[in-house]
């Protein structure tokens, strides 16, 4: 594979970056060959591994004459995947600060970082943005779309691209049109959640139980690996509000985990006379 990292220099916005990368790349029908990607930009070597206190780090320069990148394997070949594709996106971001004397040294957090704040947090919120994109471009999700939400887009999605369902699904909420959460819960309690510009408040906090009034916690409780189908939900016990229709549809795996996603749709502007307050936003979950 032949790559001219000079094409990609002075773009500092993630987005710009993986797009230019992919004008670059050409057309592709499969999986983004990132670790051919990275060799090809001058990370001189990509070490795929079991390691202990990272998910990822660069070895590098401030200048970035050349790096190499470590990627914890023991979460899975996919979660690896992404955070090769992180750790270049540091490489090639030449505004980002190194984080360690020897370049960046990224824990698991960092893979989940989308706040804007301190320097460090942007920079860890801004590799991810590059490396979901980079992963998982809009062109290549097309195909494995439904015509409307379902969780097994994200299993198809997952398959294809060969990136986690988690990023896939994430991804898949940011891509389309409808106004769509998604839960993540482990043994009947919430992990964290993500949501769609569009979609409401989330009323659920991290080790709060899924809402007993939802299909999900019924599903949940039989444990029957597999999808359920969408059904219309209590918008109050997921959102706290009344005012709009919700449907959810849980992925239940073996192991206790399951994932929940909701769909609303929200009630015109000009029904919406009610005068509250607007929403100031949801916690971040790491």
């Amino acid at each position: 594979m032949q790559l001219d990292r000079f094409e990609l220099a002075d773009i500092h916005h993630p987005s710009a970056l993986a797009r230019k990368l992919h004008g670059l790349l050409g057309p592709l029908t499969s999986a983004v060959p990132i670790l051919d990607i990275a060799r090809a930009l001058d990370i001189a070597d990509v070490r795929l591994d079991r390691f202990d206190g990272f998910e990822g780090m660069l070895l590098t320069d401030r200048v970035r004459s050349a790096g190499c990148i470590l990627a914890n394997i023991s979460k899975g070949q996919r979660r690896a995947r992404f955070t090769v594709a992180h750790e270049l996106g540091h490489f090639l971001m030449e505004r980002h600060q190194l984080s360690d004397t020897a370049g960046f040294r990224c824990a698991t957090g960092d893979m989940r970082e989308t706040r804007e704040g301190r320097r460090e947090q942007r920079q860890e919120s801004q590799a991810n943005r590059f490396a979901i994109e980079l992963l998982a471009p809009a062109y290549l999700m097309a195909s494995r779309l439904s015509d409307e939400p379902d969780l097994r887009d994200a299993q198809r999605l997952r398959d294809h691209l060969d990136v986690s369902l988690e990023a896939c699904l994430r991804r898949m909420i940011e891509c389309r049109s409808e106004a769509l959460a998604a839960v993540w819960s482990h043994e009947g309690r919430v992990r964290y959640f993500v949501r769609g510009a569009a979609f409401p408040y989330v009323s659920c906090r991290r080790g709060d139980p899924v809402p007993t009034m939802s299909a999900a916690c019924r599903a949940i409780a039989r444990g029957a690996v597999g999808f359920t189908t969408f059904r219309e939900a209590h918008a109050f016990a997921w959102t706290g509000r009344s005012d709009l229709d919700l449907h959810e549809q849980t992925r239940i795996a073996n192991n206790g985990h399951a994932v929940t996603l909701l769909w609303a749709e929200m009630p015109d502007a000009e029904d919406d006379d009610d005068g509250g307050l607007a929403e100031l936003g949801m916690p971040g979950f790491r």
